[in-house]
């Protein structure tokens, strides 16, 4: 090339390509950035595009282009040496019939471009802020989230309004962490089950009270809950109160009922010692308007200590609402709902129980779920009950169906999801829930306790007698099924209903361990042969246990000799001696086992060493002659 002509460094592929990244990235901007201004919406994903994506795709364009005008430049002054001429970008010149082709072309080029990116813009716009874009392209690894969110009372409410909402810095927060997540999905890292996201959403202030205003919650809600039991007529029961939701409008009445806690004259705060927010030794009152302060705590300590290390919160919706939209429902109450929906299926025999029982079989995967849970109901009743599996085939049909839909909506095995494995914080029956707080063992400095009386939440309904009442309503305290007495009265509901299959209504039924060891045998000592308990057969459990007394060994002593009077110099103070050597025996193997032994030894604790001595003295040598070192000979 002649050094005196000039040169076109903007005509090489790499400029050229750069330019056409820059000036589609720069349509693409104008037409979200207009979209977004008649829309009137805030869509933090078309935010991500228009100020973050779009812009650095622009910036790479730009940079290409310049990259591919200094390679040329350098590379024909490397060939030709100095240039007189350099043409750094086109010119036009109208009076040329190429040139005038070339704008002729560009023109028709932009004005079938233009309506496309329009198109495309306004069809992404939407998409973007769609929940299968959050719930099946993102973020498929939320399964069991989307399938929840599809079945909840938040169904209608996009997934960004409440993860992300509007607002720069939440936006680019979630952004951020959102990037990580990506990167633990395509390197396969991503815990199983997800973690919930109570602590990084923003607070509830800025999401929840968009739509519920809670200075305006007021008064008490009639609660209606039918039950089910799994017996074989599928008993109905009904249990019916008054919620007293309350609030803190003066304009309604003073602040009262279960949203004080979010009246905006006080604050409330508490230190969690757990992820899950379930475990809560501290709580603080402070009254905004006189600046009165109040520590509870339930961990023993003086309330000037320092609070414990754990997570401090201040408290909002979400510390009570925590499952407003994930909600697995749990299969008890779930067969109770349809049930009550179908009402043709109350009088199949054990339809409950059954449903239930192949609910909570420990499947390996959704598709075998999905092929055992109506399998295991066919083979019951075909086995157990022909006779109705022949005539009564339709409402078979029709349960297997409603309960295969329960496993679908409510199990994930591969990702371990089920209903217990997000605790749900609303009312307390499954999970502590109000329990954390309100349980009777949070103590100010004076003695004061968190109140932990049912009326406070709530008055129940029972039927009404009207020969014995003559009012048309009646209310009175919760009354068990089951009566309870001692320690049963004051456990909290979650340690006996777990929302699945029902224990048996005995002692042996929740205290599974203990009969088990009793009857000599416990899990983990397989290989061991142990006696059974020689009271075995003579003493049942309420022989010992009276739940009206205390249950410490001194008492349950005091039983022994109600008929062992006869000899008072052999068998007084018999259990005690018993708990001595157990002591002794546990402490000393502990200190010579390894880790595996001490978990053995754990379970033996739980069982109950007194439950069956001999048995514990046998299990206590067999473990501690296994893990001592071999003697040299």
């Amino acid at each position: 090339m002649s050094a005196k002509r000039g040169v076109l460094l903007w005509r090489n592929p790499v400029t050229m390509a750069g330019a056409v990244v820059a000036v589609m990235a720069a349509l693409f901007i104008l037409s979200f950035v207009l979209l977004d201004l008649v829309s009137g919406q805030q869509n933090p994903y078309m935010g991500l595009f228009t100020y973050l994506v779009l812009p650095g795709v622009l910036v790479v364009g730009v940079v290409m282009a310049l990259c591919g005008v200094a390679v040329t430049r350098m590379r024909y002054r490397r060939q030709y040496g100095p240039i007189k001429s350099i043409h750094y970008y086109p010119r036009i010149n109208l009076n040329l019939p190429i040139h005038r082709r070339v704008m002729f072309g560009t023109a028709i080029v932009l004005m079938l471009a233009i309506p496309m990116i329009g198109v495309l813009s306004y069809e992404g716009y939407h998409y973007t802020d769609s929940n299968k874009f959050c719930g099946l392209v993102c973020h498929e690894v939320m399964e069991p989230q989307y399938t929840a969110y599809l079945q909840s009372p938040h169904a209608s409410v996009n997934c960004a309004e409440c993860h992300i909402g509007s607002g720069a810095t939440w936006y680019v927060k979630s952004k951020l962490s959102g990037m990580r997540q990506v990167l633990a999905v395509a390197n396969d890292s991503f815990p199983r089950p997800i973690p919930p996201a109570i602590q990084e959403l923003r607070p509830a202030t800025e999401t929840c009270r968009e739509c519920h205003w809670p200075a305006k919650f007021f008064g008490d809600q009639l609660v209606t809950i039918d039950q089910f039991a799994s017996d074989e007529a599928n008993t109905h029961s009904q249990l019916r109160m008054l919620v007293k939701t309350g609030g803190s409008d003066k304009s309604t009445g003073p602040p009262s009922g279960i949203h004080w806690h979010m009246t905006l004259g006080f604050k409330i705060e508490y230190v969690a010692t757990d992820e899950h927010l379930q475990e809560i030794p501290w709580v603080r009152t402070v009254n905004d308007s006189t600046g009165e302060e109040r520590i509870y705590r339930s961990d023993g300590k003086p309330v000037s200590d320092p609070p414990p290390e754990g997570t401090r919160r201040v408290v909002d919706c979400m510390d009570c609402h925590n499952r407003p939209t994930h909600i697995f429902r749990a299969p008890d109450r779930a067969m109770d709902v349809a049930l009550n929906v179908d009402r043709s299926l109350q009088s199949l025999p054990f339809a409950k129980r059954e449903a239930v029982r192949a609910l909570v079989y420990p499947y390996d995967s959704k598709s075998e779920g999905l092929a055992g849970v109506p399998a295991s109901i066919e083979q019951f009743y075909r086995e157990a009950m022909p006779g109705i599996a022949d005539s009564r085939r339709a409402d078979i049909r029709r349960l297997k169906k409603v309960t295969t839909e329960i496993y679908r909506t409510n199990f994930f095995p591969e990702m371990n999801v089920n209903w217990r494995t997000y605790p749900n914080n609303i009312g307390h029956k499954l999970f502590p829930g109000c329990f954390r707080c309100h349980e009777g063992q949070h103590i100010d400095d004076v003695g004061n306790t968190i109140s932990h009386e049912c009326s406070v939440c709530h008055e129940f309904l029972p039927p009404r007698r009207a020969e014995t009442v003559p009012s048309l309503i009646q209310s009175a305290g919760f009354v068990h099924p089951l009566p309870l007495a001692g320690s049963h009265a004051a456990m909290r509901c979650n340690l006996c209903h777990t929302g699945g299959a029902s224990p048996p209504k005995s002692c042996e039924g929740c205290h599974t361990l203990q009969h088990e060891f009793r009857t000599g045998a416990l899990s983990g000592f397989t290989s061991v042969s142990i006696p059974a308990d020689p009271m075995l057969d003579i003493v049942s459990c309420d022989g010992c246990h009276d739940l009206s007394e205390p249950a410490d060994i001194e008492t349950i002593d005091a039983v022994c000799m109600d008929c062992h009077d006869d000899d008072e110099e052999r068998f007084g103070g018999m259990l005690a001696s018993w708990g001595r050597e157990a002591d002794q025996l546990l402490g000393d193997a502990e200190a010579t086992t390894d880790d595996q032994g001490r978990r053995l030894l754990q379970t033996l604790r739980k069982a109950g060493p007194l439950h069956n001595m001999e048995a514990t003295r046998i299990l206590i040598r067999s473990l501690t002659k296994e893990t001592q070192p071999p003697t040299s000979p």
